[in-house]
């Protein structure tokens, strides 16, 4: 995004200058817009040539044999490419006169008087006498009735409102006492002011027509009278509403429109330039406020209340991917937020809120000092709620060449559709409903042509044309998605699932004992042990595909197996949705093609992490989404230019360390887990290691882990995105003794929908009110209760399993010892050596471990020598290690109990 303070805008705002007072740079827009540049040049005796939309000539500030000074007579602008000189018409009067900018523009007032209204203007016939107290036609003056024209809509009006704001110092001092100190706002929003005087400058006709819009009341006054003016617009750029604020802090009426139900939108361009992000304001004042920080991807709503019909047309129409609510920070302001946060989701956009920080509203923001930088900091700290990915009762079903598109509403078929596009795509759309029929051509990149059908059948079929607009738009996202996803697969070279694997893969999801099996086959692709993590990190990589994945993070020390457990789940998703990196730079997640992080398995080895990788990260599981501040050249002035980019990034993420202080953002966002370090584990490790070279085991390699693997990428290219519903969530409770629940809590909703998720082809799709849906079942939750159970205490403390058995060992041998010498256990002072001897855990992690539990205050250190040992360790107090309370956890008896409990009392 551009900040109009300091360059060009994307919305085609002009560059300030801070020069000269306040009414200066209404005078200097006017003489920009009236002198030609081309010809000021020749004033000075420089004569330019056409050469191309520009022209060139010999710069007059340096040795220029070769013309090296280029000027764009549109934009007012020119540019040396040989000393580097570039400026606007006042810059070269300041240059070529050696004068300051005062009087440079004392220069320019003569010499556009004397240069730019031509002479038969001013040869006006004398039988064409108009009225004394019509509006008359003439050049740009200073004086506001001789500005006005004959055009007689809210846009000349708001000509003549404009001009009269460069002569009333009250309405300037308002606009400065709120903070909109810059010509450029005023410029790019058109604002004007309302003396009340146009009523001596018209004709009875004319008189008339202002009464009809609403400019003069029934008693000849005027509407906005004393009020600052901002025009509203229309999709054609048409001014359809204006906004009035009276600058007199007495009146009773602060805020008018005019009379009817509301009309137009504020900065309407802004919906078609900034379609990656929209920040609607409760005021229109607001707006003004943040475009003058430079936030020009900004519009007002008409008040709390005030989200129209238009604007989530405008939205619509416009493609807009996010719409940020930046309402009042109070409790009209917050409850209006979350209404029109709901309204936003049901009509398919990504919404977020944002709050002005330690101020009732922007303009007290604008006002307090408040910069950008700190609004942008809060974008990108504020969460970001996504859609469902098919609106409620919005279903789309392909039959060969033709889709079926299912609404509450409307059953449309559709036809023609193809499967290569880029910005054309007419299909033929027949509508039933009630056994009524409407049969149309659209183009649905054409906002024009899905208006006029949107039209036709609401009449029709007496709907709202919103509403068939918004089925238009969601079947057009819906095909585009479609598309790209068939592009990557192109690219990959990925094929559709034969016959057989298709069989395979469904009856490995059909399976009853789908977890069992799982275990199975892991164990058959060479890992041992580890149920938990492998079921939870497959059930994980299987999200990947839901609006909201789960992600994983393994904490272990070296050699401990978390990579081997990994790369096993990896092996069991389908190629083209595994993202895994080995290393990356800082910036190279960024840079991969277009969704190449959308509903992805993306494993990450130790080796990349960094802080600027883990933010990346974060960002993605918070926000879905990647977004970056890159410099560009403006494509119109040839300047360098901020913008942000972002890229949608839906990823379940599983990365893996051996470090155990484990950045707390990072913790509230994964799952975290342990490998298994203990002595019976290596065992096992030991035993399948021993098979490697058995005939068994070469035979299961050839016979038995292809068709694994094969099954498994099947059933997960099968699996696909469904609505879950969990019926027994009410009845649930989580340990809620730590803060840190609060995220923890909702993973494990989140769990139980992804096990559900997994097992959707064991579920009946149920419909409601044209809503289809799967549930969770309590199948389902036995399985996530068996997971957390399992992690819930290493999420909770970030005690690794290895450290609290170590802790166990510890208590062991201090309470053996304590007896043989008549102690108190906590008397038992311990060597590293007695301990590494009694747990059979190798000197490095005895030794990290130890100083986990000493840190946690588990255990204490002293330097007081036993027996040449450098410290010694004893018992801060001996008690089992309680890291949670799984009380409150319940037990899927416990639900199944509390579950009819609930629905016996319903029934009766």
């Amino acid at each position: 995004m551009s900040d109009s303070r300091t360059g060009s805008s994307r919305l085609g705002g002009v560059k300030t200058l801070k020069v000269g007072g306040f009414l200066d740079e209404f005078e200097k827009g006017d003489l920009k817009s009236r002198i030609d540049l081309v010809s000021l040049f020749r004033e000075f005796g420089v004569h330019p040539k056409k050469k191309g939309r520009s022209y060139m000539a010999q710069c007059p500030w340096h040795d220029d044999s070769t013309p090296s000074l280029s000027i764009d007579r549109e934009k007012g602008l020119y540019n040396c490419f040989g000393c580097g000189e570039s400026g606007d018409i006042f810059d070269l009067v300041m240059k070529q006169k050696g004068v300051s900018f005062k009087e440079a523009l004392s220069f320019l007032k003569d010499y556009a008087g004397n240069k730019s209204i031509p002479p038969q203007k001013k040869e006006v016939p004398k039988e064409k006498k108009e009225p004394q107290n019509a509006i008359k036609v003439s050049a740009p003056t200073t004086s506001t009735q001789e500005s006005f024209s004959n055009d007689v809509t809210l846009q000349g009006v708001m000509g003549y409102y404009q001009r009269a704001l460069r002569e009333n110092i009250s309405a300037v001092e308002y606009l400065k006492g709120r903070g909109i100190i810059d010509y450029s706002v005023l410029n790019h929003f058109s604002i004007g002011y309302c003396a009340g005087d146009i009523s001596g400058a018209i004709s009875h006709e004319q008189r008339d027509a202002l009464t009809e819009l609403g400019i003069l009341t029934d008693k000849g006054g005027e509407a906005f009278k004393e009020c600052v003016v901002i025009p509203l617009y229309d999709e054609n750029g048409v001014v359809t509403g204006l906004y009035g604020r009276k600058i007199a802090g007495k009146s009773r009426l602060k805020h008018l429109y005019l009379k009817g139900p509301h009309r137009g939108i504020l900065n309407r361009k802004a919906f078609s330039v900034y379609k990656e992000e929209l920040l609607l304001t409760e005021s229109l004042i607001d707006s003004l406020s943040l475009f003058q920080l430079g936030m020009e991807n900004v519009s007002s709503l008409y008040g709390t209340n005030g989200l129209t019909d238009e604007m989530i047309t405008a939205l619509r129409n416009s493609r807009v991917k996010l719409v940020t609510l930046a309402l009042d920070n109070d409790e009209p302001g917050r409850s209006a937020s979350e209404k029109h946060k709901a309204t936003l989701l049901g009509e398919g956009f990504c919404v977020r809120t944002i709050f002005p920080p330690n101020e009732k509203d922007w303009n007290d923001f604008l006002k307090s000092g408040g910069k950008r930088e700190e609004i942008r900091n809060l974008l990108s700290s504020s969460p970001v709620d996504f859609p469902e990915s098919e609106p409620v009762g919005f279903l789309v079903v392909r039959d060969n060449s033709k889709y079926i598109v299912t609404t509450p509403q409307v059953t449309y078929r559709i036809l023609g559709a193809k499967d290569s596009f880029s910005t054309s795509l007419k299909v033929n759309i027949r509508a039933e409903r009630a056994g009524q029929r409407y049969i149309d051509n659209v183009d649905l990149f054409s906002a024009r042509s899905r208006n006029s059908y949107a039209g036709a059948l609401s009449r029709m079929f007496d709907l709202e044309s919103a509403r068939v607009g918004a089925d238009l738009i969601r079947l057009l996202d819906h095909l585009e998605a479609e598309k790209a996803r068939a592009e990557v697969y192109d690219e990959l070279g990925v094929t559709s699932l034969t016959d057989e694997e298709r069989a395979l893969g469904l009856e490995f999801l059909t399976d009853k004992n789908l977890f069992e099996r799982l275990i199975e086959d892991t164990e058959a692709l060479g890992y041992v042990g580890e149920e938990l993590n492998k079921l939870l990190i497959y059930i994980a990589a299987s999200s990947r595909k839901l609006s909201g994945p789960i992600s994983v993070m393994v904490v272990s020390q070296s050699a401990s197996g978390k990579s081997y457990l990994i790369d096993t789940i990896k092996k069991l998703i389908p190629d083209e949705d595994v993202v895994s990196l080995t290393s990356l730079s800082d910036q190279a997640l960024n840079y991969l093609p277009a969704g190449g992080l959308e509903n992805k398995f993306l494993v990450m080895g130790e080796a990349v992490h960094s802080e600027v990788v883990e933010h990346q990260v974060r960002e993605m599981l918070s926000a879905g989404e990647l977004s970056r501040l890159v410099t560009v050249k403006d494509e119109k002035t040839g300047k360098m230019i901020s913008r942000t980019v972002r890229t949608k990034a839906v990823v379940s993420a599983v990365m893996s360390s051996t470090r155990l202080d484990i950045n707390h953002e990072n913790l509230s966002r994964f799952f975290v887990v342990n490998t298994d370090e203990s002595p019976d584990q290596t065992r096992r490790i030991h035993q399948a290691q021993r098979q490697k070279y058995s005939l068994a085991r070469y035979r299961q390699k050839e016979e038995q882990v292809p068709r694994i693997i094969v099954t498994h990428q099947a059933a997960q290219r099968l699996l696909s995105q469904k609505i879950i519903v969990n019926p027994f969530a009410e009845v649930l409770t989580f340990p809620d003794n730590l803060m840190r629940s609060r995220r923890d809590h909702e993973r494990f909703v989140d769990l139980i929908a992804c096990v559900c998720h997994l097992r959707q082809f064991q579920k009946e799709e149920k419909q409601m009110d044209g809503l289809f849906y799967i549930e969770c079942d309590l199948d389902d939750y036995k399985v996530a209760y068996r997971i957390m159970c399992g992690i819930l205490p290493m999420t909770f403390s970030n005690v690794p399993h290895t450290a609290v058995a170590l802790y166990e060992q510890v208590r062991t041998l201090a309470s053996r010892k304590a007896k043989s010498e008549s102690l108190k256990t906590e008397e038992v002072r311990l060597t590293q050596r007695e301990i590494r001897e009694e747990s059979s855990i190798g000197q490095r992690t005895v030794k990290k471990y130890l100083k986990l539990l000493v840190d946690y205050e588990y255990l204490h250190v002293s330097g007081l020598k036993v027996r040449g040992s450098r410290n010694s360790y004893s018992l801060v107090k001996d008690e089992d290690l309680h890291l949670v309370d799984l009380s409150s956890l319940p037990a899927p008896e416990e639900v199944k109990a509390k579950l009819e409990n609930l629905q016996s009392g319903a029934s009766g």
